[in-house]
């Protein structure tokens, strides 16, 4: 009984965690929403690139631009932006994360914000 508890807790940890893995690669915003409102901003220059070494960077609208180091935690991704002195953390939730897509929620000025995402083709500058 004592095993079946513990491989039931174990798989529940298990799948707790983000799959690395899914999360690495490019992606493109395709909508955003600010405290439940869907935004009406053309989210196409929004990019964020997660590398298989742990670097990742995020071009935004405009030139807002923002790399560095990141780490995954249950659900979280922690950004650790290098191209600031000194270097500038944000925490990032994973809401939602498959093949192609890329839900994540923060918190900017006290607002909640939410971005969907979709994976990027890699020969193209296009979504999946």
């Amino acid at each position: 009984m004592r095993v079946v508890l513990f491989l039931i807790i174990l798989s529940l940890f298990a799948a707790c965690r983000l799959d690395e893995k899914t999360l690495q690669g490019n992606w493109q915003a395709v909508a955003f929403f600010e405290n439940g409102q869907a935004g009406n901003v053309d989210m196409s220059p929004v990019r964020l690139t997660l590398s298989e070494g742990g670097r990742y960077q995020y071009k935004s609208i405009g030139l807002y631009r923002e790399e560095g180091y990141y780490s995954v935690s249950m659900h979280y991704l922690f950004l650790t932006d290098t191209s600031h002195r000194p270097p500038i953390e944000h925490i990032v939730k994973v809401l939602y994360l498959s093949h192609d897509s890329l839900k994540i929620r923060m918190e900017s000025d006290s607002l909640e914000q939410v971005i969907w995402m979709a994976r990027m083709n890699p020969d193209s500058n296009s979504v999946q």
